[in-house]
């Protein structure tokens, strides 16, 4: 055998009888049953390999992965050897309560992304045996002669030997906008692949006429299979959110374990056995570990893709939520995501309007079905516009019947039918603007070069230029066109070629149409708000041709520098590095190029955000921190591959992502911040009450239990559906690019929570003669002060306090709790809450004092929020 894997190297630079040869195939007969089930034996079938989907158990354990679920988990296991039972016990609760939560959601997302593959089975007409066979396409091997019609999916790379007005729509492969004409010719080897025009690509689709041609690829060894390869080689990295949280983690983590030991041997030195010693040093680590966070984390997230769901975006991993909104860089897919994906008329130069579109329909193949347009995307633009301009395609065919049609082929640039008109018969041709007017009688030199000129500039502006053109003609001419027409119509075999129609000349101009693939509605609204307010850069990349992307990009607001694939390869990737700040647009890019770019883009410190549909953009949706695939248009590669499905394919959809995004993480950042400050305020009073006092606990453990599993975990979770502030998408996406709790958020955290600190010490050393009720002040003092720190905490935001209701209620509900727990006088199993607590009920002059400090507390805490001191931490 000539060939090499399952796959002829380079055979678009290579003739028909070279492939032929190689392949060592039959043009006319194919393949022989038994030579193709040997080379199916060799080969293996014309499938690409799959990533084993997430099982059930995998997506469940993945949730407890984090450094602070593992200590949680560490202490749990110490807490049921030391036999402080109901303590591990609650916290491990309050971890598989996470999991379960984290679980039920991607578990769903993963069923969902299941629910939107489309169970299709691709079938391919083959000669085996010198007869014409249909097979499943993954029994298909190098050499099958295949039989290709409009309408049909491709099912391998194939070389076309023979065509008949054959064109192929390949924008889920390259990008490309419309529909590419397709030949036999042989090219050179230096040619891109969106510019192949005699391959046929495994995945796309015949968007019009027949043709014949010989597999040269199968498998792995498509250019699909190559991007499928290029997707599994590509690792997903973490989301910042996973980075931000594990670095919390870690950091919370070490500190805990350090103050803990030094507690456990500050009871020693106290006097205290090892196992008091030990419970101490665990019910400070207790304090310390903010046991809610994973779970409220989780929850809000769940929230927030809940909202999203809402506003078209599927949100495939938790974390993805809240990273969109820290994105600086979106690369964007031209075709289908900022424009519509199919041609619109947008221009039309003559005197009649009416009867341009209305010709125009006439020599058009493409058909209304119910509410779709069947057939060329540029046929199906002339016949919307005729639509739109209240024309009906049926009346019109009916008062204008068909009678022969000469077709169009690449050579000829042109097409014509023939109609019947009640004064006669009429020839209309459409096509190129130079074939045109080069058959047109009743302009002069003057005109058109006038009209040609005119076509230029309607060029320039992307637009695809059809000139339209007609003649009455004699009965004799018809018949010869309509035999002719008849004779290459019958014949499947027979290759382009030019044809002299001699009824194509002294045509009569009737104008121009100008079309293009037109920007959505709110797009460039949407890059607008990115670029001005949320200062996002947005990248446009494409397959298509850079005139027509520079146009496109002129018309949505995205301005730069420019530059075709071509051109990138010529650039080393240190040139590439200090030329990527500075451009905007990427033309005719093949997979490699978008993952170059992203990562180039990475480089520079950017969080980068890539769009797309096709199976090109999987490789680079992987490679990015967030993939947005499109749900409608979306391939199940490119669905697969990403971290967000847009259900709308609304480009103007992920500005409201972006803003949930931000949302979220401002509300991790208010529930980090409030759980941190309570969790550090706790080790204070605990830590200097111990020094201070002797070695006595102002806390019992059963206390700091209540109040972070309960009492601080309500409205922490509460606190995951604040509304986002109202300026939200005005702030740059440096300030939710941060550390969670780091920087300019740490200095202000540790003097509240110093300032919290000392009230509460204040308040132990005034009761320190009773120790039950110096305890019970202390438990109660944390209790009502956390709830005026998180009222504290959202004015930062300007939100008002009754902006979330469920907020309300949660601290309502942890102040009513905390009630129950000191005056409710009711025995459950024999024992009071408050000798379960070992608490006792409060008068009034204890709450007068706890009150008072409490406004006092407040007061101080929202003037800090405005003084330059304070804000001297947050530069």
């Amino acid at each position: 055998m000539y060939y090499t894997k399952n796959k002829v190297e380079n055979s678009y630079s290579q003739s028909v009888e070279e492939i032929i040869q190689k392949l060592q195939t039959d043009p006319q007969k194919g393949l022989t049953s038994a030579g193709a089930e040997n080379r199916l034996q060799k080969y293996g079938p014309n499938v690409l390999k799959k990533e084993k989907g997430k099982s059930a158990l995998f997506i469940f354990f993945s949730q407890f992965k984090s450094f602070l679920i593992v200590i949680l988990i560490t202490a749990s296991l110490v807490s049921f050897a030391l036999g402080e039972t109901l303590d591990a016990a609650l916290i491990l609760a309050i971890v598989v309560l996470n999991g379960i939560v984290g679980f039920i959601q991607e578990f769903r997302v993963e069923k969902t992304i299941k629910q939107l593959k489309k169970l299709v089975t691709v079938t391919a007409n083959v000669m085996r045996d010198g007869s014409l066979q249909q097979i499943s396409s993954a029994q298909l091997v190098p050499g099958d002669l295949i039989i290709l019609e409009e309408g049909q999916k491709i099912p391998a790379d194939i070389r076309i030997i023979q065509s008949f007005n054959l064109e192929t729509n390949e924008a889920s492969l390259t990008g490309e906008s419309t529909p590419v004409t397709k030949d036999s010719n042989t090219l050179a080897e230096d040619v891109i692949l969106a510019e192949r025009k005699n391959m046929l690509f495994s995945g796309t689709n015949i968007a019009a006429g027949k043709g014949i041609g010989i597999v040269t690829s199968t498998g792995m060894d498509t250019e699909i299979g190559k991007i499928a390869q290029l997707v599994s080689q590509e690792i997903e990295p973490p989301t910042p959110l996973q980075a931000k949280l594990n670095n919390l983690g870690k950091f919370t983590g070490k500190i805990i374990l350090v103050i803990a030991t030094i507690i456990g041997i500050e009871q020693l030195l106290f006097g205290q056995n090892l196992l008091n010693a030990l419970i101490s040093a665990i019910a400070l680590a207790v304090a310390a570990i903010p046991e809610g966070l994973p779970a409220v984390v989780t929850i809000s997230l769940a929230l927030g893709t809940r909202r999203l769901l809402k506003q078209k975006s599927l949100i495939r991993h938790l974390a993805a939520a809240e990273t969109l909104g820290s994105t600086d860089v979106i690369c964007v897919d031209k075709t289908g995501t900022l424009t519509e994906g199919a041609m619109k008329v947008t221009e039309i130069y003559g005197d009649n309007r009416e009867k341009i579109l209305t010709y125009g329909l006439l020599a058009s193949n493409a058909r209304v079905n119910g509410d779709q347009i069947i057939g060329d995307s540029t046929e199906a633009a002339l016949i919307q516009a005729t639509i739109d301009s209240g024309l009906n395609q049926d009346t019109l065919l009916k008062t204008y019947q068909r009678i022969s049609e000469i077709p169009f082929s690449s050579d000829r640039k042109m097409m014509s039918v023939i109609v019947k008109t009640k004064e006669g018969q009429l020839l209309i041709s459409k096509g190129a603007t130079e074939v045109i007017l080069g058959k047109c009688s009743d302009l002069s030199a003057e005109q058109k070069e006038e009209i040609l000129k005119l076509n230029d500039d309607m060029a320039k502006q992307a637009l695809r230029v059809l000139a339209i053109a007609y003649k009455p003609i004699p009965l004799s001419v018809i018949a010869s066109e309509a035999k002719q027409s008849s004779q290459i119509v019958e014949d499947r075999h027979v290759a382009n070629a030019p044809r002299d129609d001699g009824g194509e000349s002294d045509l009569i101009f009737l104008g121009l149409v100008g079309m293009i693939d037109p920007p959505r509605k709110g797009v460039k609204e949407a890059i607008e708000t990115c670029q001005k307010e949320a200062g996002i850069k947005v990248v446009m990349i494409t397959g298509d041709h850079l005139l027509t992307a520079q146009a496109i990009a002129s018309q949505i607001g995205i301005e730069g520098k420019s530059i075709t694939g071509q051109d990138l390869d010529k650039l080393s990737d240190e040139e590439f590095e200090k030329e990527v700040e500075q451009i905007t647009v990427y033309a005719r890019v093949n997979p490699e190029h978008k993952i170059k770019i992203i990562k180039a883009l990475k480089a520079h410190g950017h969080q980068v955000a890539m769009t797309g549909d096709g199976v090109n953009d999987a490789p680079a949706l992987k490679a990015a921190d967030i993939g947005v695939a499109m749900g409608i248009t979306g391939t199940d590669v490119a669905k697969e591959a990403s971290d967000i499905i847009l259900l709308d394919d609304h480009f103007s959809t992920i500005v409201e992502a972006i803003k949930e995004g931000r949302a979220i993480f401002d509300n991790i950042r208010k529930f980090v911040n409030y759980l941190l400050s309570s969790n550090i305020m706790e080790v204070l009073v605990i830590s200097l009450a111990v020094i201070i006092g002797g070695g006595h606990l102002p806390l019992l453990p059963i206390h700091l239990l209540w109040i972070n599993l309960v009492t601080d975990g309500l409205p922490a979770i509460a606190l995951g559906v604040d509304p986002p502030r109202k300026n939200i998408m005005n702030l740059k996406p440096q300030h939710f690019r941060e550390e969670i709790a780091g920087g300019r958020f740490l200095g202000p955290l540790m003097v509240v929570s110093v300032l919290l600190t000392v009230a509460i010490l204040a308040i132990f050393f005034i009761y320190q003669k009773d120790p039950i009720y110096e305890q019970t002040m202390v438990f109660s003092a944390i209790v009502f002060y956390e709830m005026l720190r998180i009222i504290a905490i959202r004015s930062e935001y300007k939100l008002p306090f009754f902006s979330n209701p469920f907020l309300v209620l949660a601290i309502a509900g942890s102040l009513i709790l905390q009630l129950l727990i000191l005056y409710l006088p009711i025995s459950f199993a024999g024992i009071t809450l408050q000798e379960l607590f070992k608490v006792h009920p409060l008068n009034l002059r204890d709450w007068v004092l706890l009150l008072g400090v409490g406004v006092f507390l407040l007061f101080v805490m929202r003037i800090l929020v405005i003084t330059p001191v304070f804000n001297f931490f947050r530069k």
